[in-house]
């Protein structure tokens, strides 16, 4: 009976004791926490620094960018990609940083991103060389809205750069959208992107005119256009000698903003001058001769035949 009673008193004990090592290990705990805290706060503080400045820079960033896009008259569509996209990466460039200021292994998430953005990059592998080649397009100014430009046959004017497409309306006033990776690829030529230009107008005439005497009728006209520069070099030379014409060749210079009525009205007076000095534009004919002997072996055929019909 004593041995239990001892037993008993001891068991009254235990939650006493049990209560106390809970205490302890919370207590441990707790330590440990606040030593943790301390040992990461500067990094904390690090983390809080750099995220505030982060935000102030992405801030400024993003305000020079758009001002800059918009002093260029970048269409809008493109600026709020534009704008969108960098916001995106320096927002993860960020938290990149912060996560490995705060002792982190960020090495996993940047293989995780760069994993991902292969596999984007190779499922959008045209789309994002549309929208490379448009960023190309806008940062060279090669071209701009307003122009007239000329690629793979297409010519018309630039009314529309956006990220994966230009619009161009042409002569007849159809809308063409050309991949932006087209134009990057392939030769584009502006045809009015400087001041002047220069017109070059073919003009046949017999072999049997004059050819001075031609060429001082087109030179009166050059002369009497006031549209066309004269402190350019406008001439009048023998291009080529055709099957049945002297191909004559004909070069002035104008504004650009002139071309096509000075190219339009240079075609219509030089043909009424040639025509008012009766110098002939001809056709393409052909002449056939026969020597004396062909000409009497066909008659003899051609009395055989009627004798034969007779």
């Amino acid at each position: 009976m004593l041995i239990m009673r001892i037993i008993s008193l001891d068991n009254l004990t235990d939650p006493g004791v049990e209560v106390e090592q809970k205490l302890n290990s919370m207590q441990r705990w707790i330590q440990g926490l606040a030593d943790w805290f301390l040992s990461i706060l500067p990094h904390l503080v690090e983390a809080l620094i750099v995220f505030v400045a982060g935000l102030w820079v992405i801030r400024i960033v993003l305000k020079i960018m758009k001002r800059a896009m918009n002093k260029a008259k970048v269409d809008h569509t493109v600026v709020s990609f534009l704008h969108s996209v960098v916001k995106a990466a320096l927002y993860i460039c960020l938290v990149i940083s912060i996560l490995s200021i705060l002792g982190l292994d960020v090495s996993t998430l940047i293989a995780a991103l760069g994993a991902a953005a292969v596999t984007v990059g190779l499922a959008l592998k045209d789309s994002l060389s549309n929208v490379a080649s448009g960023t190309l397009i806008i940062i060279n100014r090669k071209f701009k809205t307003g122009d007239f430009i000329e690629t793979e046959g297409i010519i018309g004017e630039v009314i529309k750069i956006e990220m994966m497409y230009t619009t161009l309306r042409t002569y007849d006033y159809k809308e063409v959208m050309i991949p932006n990776s087209r134009l990057t690829s392939n030769n584009v030529i502006n045809h009015f992107t400087l001041e002047a230009r220069r017109l070059e107008i073919p003009v046949p005439i017999s072999y049997r005119e004059d050819y001075e005497k031609a060429k001082e009728v087109i030179m009166k006209v050059i002369n009497d256009e006031d549209r066309i520069l004269k402190d350019r070099t406008n001439r009048v030379v023998i291009d080529k000698f055709g099957e049945s014409s002297v191909d004559l060749l004909v070069w002035v210079w104008c504004e650009s903003e002139d071309y096509w009525p000075v190219l339009f009205d240079m075609k219509t007076n030089i043909k009424k001058a040639l025509d008012n000095a009766e110098i002939e534009i001809p056709f393409n004919q052909l002449d056939v001769h026969f020597d004396n002997e062909i000409n009497e072996k066909l008659a003899v055929l051609s009395g055989k035949t009627d004798h034969g019909r007779k």
